[in-house]
């Protein structure tokens, strides 16, 4: 009869033993309350992120609009309620610079539920006016009589502050028409920019020190030093593109100069990450590509690097997630407060998600703290995608050597 070996069988403690399972079990619990508190965190962000309010409108009578209807039949039917006739209105929807004038002043966005019925559209002007705004706890336990008290021109909205529309429009000064599009678009122009220097030079550098630089003291003292770098706060990089590539190379608050120095801040990690990819590739690869005759750049680019590809793709894309939460070096270069438009070449303003959160958060007026919470929802995302993308080419092109 089988029996399961007992510690003393070894000559283990028993209690020695049991203190240890006691302990494994306990190296769980910091574990369950990080995750417990990154929960609450998110939730608490996705409750801010909705709110009840009540909004007076600037001209017209605040009417909504049936769900299915389309952005430009219902500024059409919005611009006839506030007296406007009918060719005025098809002017300035046919018109290139009145339509623009129009879908930036206004905002056509979907709310859960209204005065009027669940799920209608209504037409946010950026001279409306907000009377209330609730929780979304209060504003549903006071819906009813929020509604009782309606007065003309004033409507009531359980408002999504994270929708489609708020992807796509540009900032205001207002919190009702504020949105996250032109942030976006700086991200992606500075961390593609970074990226396209940040690559090339980390990865050089890896080659450079694991499969050229002989061992000696060159190679370790690069070598502390770039650890060390990878360690060093991004201010710190913030001070020195302010004084290198903003005055010094007269570059000035551009794209450009912030994508500039965050390739510096990238460039440590990509090289930390790719020195590993290369240092798990075995020896035997490269002794066997020798006896074939190969030279030494033969085995190093048809060899040893694409064996190495997934861990510097992974590195890449986690250095790429870094430097997309940035916003204290940024902030040092000259991002700016408010651009209107998005970036249209390296020379342009711009701003990006995690500095136009900080500049909502730090604003006056409460709203701006709900708009603040549906962008920190946009960077989470964004984040989560590329975590996500590493972990699945990690996975999926691992090789067990």
């Amino acid at each position: 009869m089988n029996r399961t070996p007992t510690p003393e069988a070894f000559g283990q403690d028993p209690w020695k033993a049991r203190i240890d399972r006691v302990f494994a079990r306990a190296l769980v619990l910091p574990l369950l309350l990080a995750l417990g508190l990154l929960a609450l965190l998110l939730g608490d962000t996705l409750y801010r992120s909705v709110s009840v309010q009540v909004v007076r409108a600037d001209m017209g009578p605040g009417h909504t609009y049936p769900f299915g209807l389309s952005a430009e039949t219902i500024l059409q039917k919005e611009l006839l309620a506030q007296g406007y006739t009918e060719e005025e209105a098809a002017f300035m929807l046919q018109d290139p610079k009145e339509r623009n004038a129009l879908f930036l002043q206004n905002r056509v966005e979907l709310m859960w539920n209204t005065h009027e019925g669940p799920f209608r559209y209504v037409v946010t002007n950026v001279y409306d006016e907000r009377v209330a705004d609730f929780s979304l706890a209060e504003g549903l336990r006071r819906w009813n009589e929020l509604k009782a008290n309606l007065q003309e021109g004033e409507r009531l909205v359980l408002n999504p502050w994270l929708d489609q529309s708020f992807l796509t429009r540009p900032p205001s000064r207002s919190p009702l028409t504020a949105g996250i599009g032109v942030a976006i678009w700086g991200t992606v122009w500075v961390l593609s920019l970074a990226l396209l220097f940040a690559i090339p030079v980390g990865i050089g550098t890896a080659i450079l020190l694991e499969e050229y630089l002989r061992e000696g003291r060159l190679s370790r003292i690069l070598e502390v030093n770039l650890r060390n770098l990878a360690g060093v706060p991004s201010i710190v990089y913030g001070l020195l593109g302010l004084a290198l590539f903003v005055r010094g190379m007269g570059l000035g608050p551009s794209v450009l100069a912030a994508a500039l120095t965050l390739g510096l801040l990238g460039v440590p990690v990509i090289v930390v990450t790719a020195r590993e990819a290369l240092r798990a590739v075995p020896d035997s690869l490269r002794l066997a590509a020798f006896a074939l005759g190969a030279t030494q750049r033969q085995v190093v680019f048809r060899v040893v690097v694409p064996a190495a590809l997934p861990g510097m793709v992974t590195g890449v894309i986690l250095s790429a997630a870094r430097l997309m939460g940035e916003a204290a070096p940024l902030l040092l270069v000259g991002a700016a407060a408010y651009v209107p438009f998005a970036p249209t070449g390296p020379l342009s303003q711009y701003t990006v998600v995690p500095v136009q959160i900080y500049l909502w958060i730090s604003q006056n007026q409460p709203e701006f703290a709900r708009v603040a919470a549906a962008g920190i929802l946009v960077m989470l995302l964004l984040l989560s995608v590329l975590y996500l993308m590493a972990l699945y080419l990690r996975n999926r092109f691992r090789r067990e050597w």
